[in-house]
């Protein structure tokens, strides 16, 4: 039987910038154990837990300028994180499984960095998705976030599967399938935040809106915003 997430607070810093000088969100969660590994990536930084071999969570800054053009080649190039201490899930994991390899960070958003574009591929950044869930309501929830950078100019995302209790896994590495999956959407104006069950669904994205209690309720997590 796999236990629950500890509870843990999350800190967000809105705007940081690395020594690349690329202003980036960025997130010092209270580290409790070996389920909170956090990998920084150049466009995403996620919390790795190993017990379901995926990310607790994955956030990222997505601004208006970040869709201008697309000059990356989406290669499709799925791979371990190397990152990971413990080792992440892999592509045979999900072989033969029935459920899509889905992005929590979108590639679609990296359209015009290829290195973040080729890290979205990164099975830390990967759960398992329900092949209707993730090419229907899940598709137009991303399509949709980054119609909200462009209204906004720039947002801040944190996404992640609901990870607790005993739940389906896939594949050798035992990746669990999440039964529901969360997204948060916020700025210094506003925060909109959505909880959304790993199925089929045709209606209004707009339907699976919920208060941050909720998602803090659901997931384990307690957000403090700065």
């Amino acid at each position: 039987m796999r236990n629950n997430i500890a509870k843990f607070t999350i800190t967000l810093a809105l705007l940081l910038v690395n020594s690349l000088g690329y202003t980036q969100n960025l997130i010092y969660p209270q580290k409790i154990d070996s389920n909170n590994q956090i990998i920084v990536h150049t466009g995403y930084t996620l919390s790795y837990n190993e017990t379901y071999e995926q990310a607790n969570w994955v956030t990222y800054m997505l601004c208006a300028s970040d869709l201008d053009s697309a000059t990356a080649i989406r290669k499709n190039y799925f791979k371990p994180d190397a990152l990971i201490k413990t080792g992440s899930a892999e592509l045979s994991d999900y072989v033969g499984s029935g459920y899509d390899r889905g992005h929590l960070s979108p590639a679609g958003n990296y359209i015009e960095n290829q290195v973040e574009m080729d890290e979205s591929f990164y099975m830390s950044n990967i759960s398992p998705q329900d092949p209707s869930f993730n090419r229907g309501i899940w598709k137009r929830l991303e399509n949709y976030e980054r119609e909200l950078a462009v209204e906004k100019d720039t947002i801040y995302v944190i996404t992640g599967g609901i990870l607790k209790g005993d739940l389906k896994t896939i594949g050798d590495n035992e990746v669990a399938v999440p039964e529901y999956f969360f997204k948060i959407f916020y700025n210094d104006s506003f925060i909109l935040c959505f909880l959304i069950k790993n199925e089929k669904s045709s209606v209004s994205i707009f339907d699976f809106i919920q208060p941050l209690t909720k998602i803090e309720e659901e997931s384990g997590l307690m957000f403090t915003l700065h």
